[in-house]
């Protein structure tokens, strides 16, 4: 939600103890700890999707180093007014390696979503 919605309508349900026990058990294996958040998402989607893309944690990682990269490189331009070519190779190879990562993603979310 980028723009916070107020949530006015309140719905209430009851539920056995072995109803309790399995929608705890669930929240607790997708790690979410906000009851109404839990049950919202399943009546509004019917389900409750968990990435575990650790290739994203990496691509974010590289994206970081690559900007460092960028910037040292503008610095050394302003201060010599020329670089090393070894440095943009490395730049190369770090975004092909971002690529990489990141079409790896894209298929592992193409195969959720068949």
């Amino acid at each position: 939600m980028t723009e916070k919605k107020k949530r006015t309508i309140h719905y209430s349900f009851k539920a056995t103890p072995e109803e309790d026990a399995i929608i705890q058990k669930k929240m607790k294996t997708f790690g979410i700890t906000n009851q109404s958040a839990f049950i919202r998402a399943m009546a509004l989607n019917g389900y409750v999707l968990k990435l575990d893309l650790p290739e994203l944690h990496d691509a974010v990682r590289l994206m970081g180093s690559l900007s460092k990269n960028v910037n040292q490189i503008a610095r050394r331009l302003n201060e010599r007014g020329s670089i090393f070519e070894t440095e943009i190779d490395d730049i190369t190879d770090r975004q092909k390696e971002l690529r990489t990562i990141l079409s790896s993603i894209l298929r592992r979310l193409d195969q959720i979503q068949h």
